[in-house]
């Protein structure tokens, strides 16, 4: 009978802990790594963001066969949808290439959007997002190298996606009656704006974009994108589309807002009212207060002051 040494029973026992480790180990990294695959998006994950993965398969499936359908486009692209798990990733993710307050990025030459994750970030609408960066992977992709003017990149995603937040009729009227509307063509360079001005940067785009739409219909948005993908220019490309150049429909939206947005700012005149009247009640506070400090100030000076009367001498 052989003998038991201790010694190696130990050591086979540290080698089958370190195997059990290192197999674990390997087990969280391929499930902190997922990969989904719905049509035509490949959506990558973390473990903790499955059910966020499902979802965005449901509303890209969906809201690729309506955008595909309304401007007649199709792709045999597959796209790859990055939900990112933490901060942290998303700004990496990020490079510093883009401003801090980007929600959400699309690259159309690699097919590929970056999302948040709203496991940890509710700032922005899942739904919104997902379907903003969806129509810009869709369009670019069918124009291929031809440009798309900015404004009207971003004004359809926003109209396609929803987002209710960039519909605020309020700030283009604030604009007209500051004199600060942006030229539409200066929207390209949206990514180097203020936080402030970017969002007036987005709320025209919409308004454009809305304009056109309602004024020459889902038609004269498909022949100015196929138009474009055939090599013309953006006038060329909007006088095939509404009979006019682009400088011409850029005057009449503006005339548009003129019409029905020029008084809009004064539906939160009643915030003003309301700040006007707490500044006024502190102005009244502190003028109250340095008046009362006055007389008393003036009370103790008349004391201070009060000739001493001679008492009478007694009888």
């Amino acid at each position: 009978m052989l003998q038991r040494r201790p010694g190696i029973e130990l050591f086979v026992l540290f080698l089958v802990a370190c195997n059990l480790m290192f197999s674990s180990s390997l087990l969280s990294q391929k499930n902190e790594n997922l990969t989904m695959e719905r049509g035509s998006f490949l959506i990558h994950f973390a473990a903790s963001d499955s059910a966020y993965a499902r979802q965005a398969g449901d509303i890209l499936a969906k809201a690729y066969e309506e955008i595909s359908f309304d401007l007649d486009i199709q792709t045999d692209e597959t796209f790859n949808v990055y939900i990112m798990p933490t901060r942290r990733s998303f700004l990496d993710a990020l490079e510093g290439k883009l401003p801090k307050w980007t929600g959400a990025f699309a690259v159309p030459s690699q097919q590929l959007m970056v999302i948040k994750s709203p496991r940890w970030d509710r700032s922005e609408n899942y739904r919104h997002t997902l379907v903003h960066e969806l129509l810009h992977l869709l369009v670019h992709n069918y124009l291929g190298v031809r440009d798309l003017p900015r404004w009207l990149d971003e004004g359809m995603a926003i109209f396609y996606s929803g987002e209710d937040r960039w519909k605020t009729d309020v700030a283009v009227s604030k604009a007209l009656a500051t004199g600060s509307v942006i030229p539409l063509s200066e929207v390209d360079d949206v990514l180097k704006y203020h936080r402030a001005k970017a969002d007036l940067a987005y709320q025209q785009s919409f308004s454009a974009v809305f304009y056109l739409l309602t004024t020459y219909d889902i038609e004269a948005l498909r022949e100015i994108i196929y138009s474009l993908k055939e090599g013309l220019g953006i006038d060329e490309a909007f006088r095939r589309a509404t009979g006019s150049s682009f400088n011409d429909f850029e005057e009449e939206w503006r005339n548009y807002i003129r019409r029905t947005h020029k008084w809009l700012w004064l539906y939160e005149i009643d915030n003003y009212v309301w700040v006007f009247i707490l500044a006024l009640t502190v102005f009244a506070f502190i003028l109250r207060h340095f008046h009362n400090k006055r007389v008393e100030r003036n009370w103790r000076n008349d004391d201070l002051f009060e000739p001493l009367q001679d008492e009478p001498d007694d009888p």
